[in-house]
C-alpha cells in the first residue's frame, strides 16, 4: 500500500508536536531546568530520525519504535523523580508536569505508539 502512513506514526507525530510545544512555550523548562530542555531537544531530534527507519519498513522498525517509545515513557515519567532538584515534592512536581497539556499528550502518546507498533497493524 504505497503512500499509506503507518498508523504508529500518528501518535508518534502527535508526541513530537507536543514536545516541540513544550520546548517553545514552557519558559520554566528553559529557566529552571535547562538540562531537561536540552534533553527534550535531543529526544525530539531522535524522534525525527525515527521516521526514515519506520518509513523504509526496516524489518525491525516497529520494534525499534516501540522500544524507543518505552524509553521515552520511562524518561517522561521518571522526570517526576527529579523534583528535589527544584525544591519540590514529587507530588508537587507531578502536579506541575501533568498541568501542562503538551506533557500529558507526550506521555499518553507513548503507549499508543507501542500498541500500534507491536499490535500487528501499526507498521505493516
Amino acid at each position: 500500500m504505497a503512500g499509506k502512513v503507518p498508523s504508529a506514526l500518528v501518535p508518534h507525530s502527535i508526541s513530537i508536536a507536543a514536545q516541540v510545544t513544550l520546548l517553545l512555550t514552557d519558559a520554566e523548562l528553559w529557566t529552571v531546568a535547562p538540562s531537561h530542555a536540552y534533553g527534550l531537544l535531543v529526544i525530539t531530534a531522535l524522534d525525527f530520525a525515527a521516521y526514515p527507519v519506520v518509513l523504509q519498513r526496516v524489518q525491525r522498525g516497529r520494534v525499534i519504535l516501540a522500544i524507543w517509545s518505552a524509553v521515552k515513557l520511562a524518561l517522561f515519567l521518571g522526570d517526576i523523580f527529579t523534583a528535589p532538584e527544584f525544591g519540590l515534592t514529587y507530588a508537587e512536581f507531578a502536579a506541575y508536569l501533568f498541568s501542562l497539556p503538551a506533557y500529558v499528550i507526550a506521555v499518553v502518546a507513548q503507549p499508543l505508539v507501542i500498541a500500534l507498533s507491536l499490535g500487528g497493524r501499526g507498521l505493516r
